[in-house]
């Protein structure tokens, strides 16, 4: 498959395009995103993806490029551009900006138009056998974390000090309570309950805890939304990192810790019906 860019209706190879210097995204980070995969042509979760996306716009008070009609359209180009093949994976990367035009702090003047970005590219799949290893990282972001912005600098911070740390994830937290990680949602089992912080200013509003939640229902796995700890963080049977790259992970280590690895039979009985949830959507095999 070829990787391809879009901006604003042009379309191409993604190392040949380029946007404009005076977008917003550049001086700002004035702007949304979102991210999904797909295999076999089909974007997994695409219509939740793209409810976040202009729910993230709205948040902000960015007015969408395009009609969410326009937007599949757009979409479906850039993956026929792509070349998909059967059996491939790829992944889409939406961004929204505010807009086009010299800086200013303040919003631009009515009738200048937001901007579009996408990228469509090979999708490499997710290691599922081997636990992650986490790094805990004091959360100094802003009070806006349930808005998808392009205002990543802490989170970008984070995942380099995983890195460094030889760990594939940072779990945040503020004081002693934890929110969720660098770039992935957390929850954790203790006692057959699975536990998750609350939706607020302070957390994504995940995709994927949103189909583990709904699973652990159909699946009678008790579900308990509130704070948890550090020590609980600590104390939990299994700790489990969600995203759309990811999908669900569990963690064996925290700060050079072991931690979690206790249930794997709750854990697993999630995992599958995950991996169930993508095979039925978009015949893709998992695990």
């Amino acid at each position: 498959m070829r990787a391809i860019g879009y901006y604003n209706g042009e379309a191409g190879d993604l190392q040949d395009m380029r946007i404009p210097m005076q977008d917003r995204a550049m001086f700002f980070g004035d702007g949304v995103y979102d991210f999904v995969f797909g295999y076999n042509g089909i974007l997994f979760a695409l219509e939740d993806h793209i409810d976040r996306f202009y729910r993230s716009m709205e948040l902000m008070r960015i007015r969408p490029y395009c009609d969410r009609e326009t937007l599949h359209e757009e979409i479906r180009r850039c993956m026929d551009l792509a070349g998909l093949q059967e059996g491939e994976g790829f992944q889409l990367y939406l961004q929204s900006s505010r807009g086009n035009c010299p800086r200013n702090h303040i919003f631009p003047k009515e009738g200048v138009p937001s901007t579009l970005l996408m990228t469509v590219k090979p999708f490499k799949d997710p290691n599922f056998r081997d636990p992650l290893k986490l790094v805990t990282v004091e959360d100094t972001r802003f009070f806006h974390c349930n808005i998808k912005t392009l205002n990543l600098i802490p989170n970008v911070m984070a995942a380099q000090k995983a890195e460094e740390a030889g760990c594939q994830e940072a779990v945040f937290h503020r004081g002693d309570n934890v929110t969720e990680c660098a770039h992935s949602a957390l929850v954790i089992l203790k006692d057959g309950v699975l536990t998750a912080p609350p939706l607020n200013e302070l957390i994504l509003p995940s995709i994927s805890r949103a189909h583990v939640m709904d699973i652990c229902r159909e699946e009678g796995i008790p579900t308990d939304v509130r704070t948890f700890t550090l020590a609980e963080l600590m104390d939990a049977d299994e700790i489990i990192v969600l995203s759309t790259s990811k999908l669900i992970a569990r963690a064996d280590t925290v700060d050079g810790m072991p931690a979690g690895m206790k249930d794997g039979n709750t854990f697993g009985r999630i995992r599958q019906k995950y991996f169930d949830r993508v095979r039925q959507e978009t015949g893709y095999s998992l695990g």
